[in-house]
């Protein structure tokens, strides 16, 4: 039974007892706190029934926003395999990682770093060139 329903059946006793709130002073503060009574059953309900809906409507934007993470954070594993350069047939450009020589801060290198040949690292300002024979570098320190 909620507070609306309690409040309506006290005030169907206390109309069965048929006072007169015009010559009884108790009757007539009866009456008044039976009328403050029906007031907040009626906006208890109210209360009530907004928590509802604000209840619907967060299962719904907690619904949309798991879709939304499983959609970013799922694309985000495709997007970092395809930044790796693994991401399939229709990559344009292939990207790599590399350390700096001078501050040990991991680049990223593209195919237009590579085919300059020269690397500006932008935490430090080193400048570095780009060489992948290995075994050539090693063989020519060597000698």
């Amino acid at each position: 039974m909620t507070i609306a329903e309690k409040v309506a059946y006290i005030q169907g006793l206390f109309d069965g007892l048929k006072l007169d709130t015009e010559k009884s002073g108790e009757a007539r503060i009866l009456s008044e706190v039976l009328d403050v009574l029906r007031e907040v059953g009626l906006q208890l309900d109210g209360i009530d029934t907004a928590m509802d809906q604000f209840d619907e409507e967060l299962d719904t934007l907690e619904d949309t926003v798991a879709d939304l993470e499983d959609a970013v954070f799922d694309d985000a594993d495709e997007t970092d395999a395809d930044f790796d350069g693994f991401g399939g047939e229709d990559d344009e450009e292939d990207f790599f990682e590399i350390p700096c020589p001078t501050c040990g801060e991991e680049l990223v290198v593209d195919d237009e770093a590579l085919a300059a040949g020269l690397v500006e690292c932008p935490t430090c300002g080193g400048k570095f060139a780009l060489s992948f024979d290995d075994e050539g570098d090693k063989a020519s320190e060597d000698e």
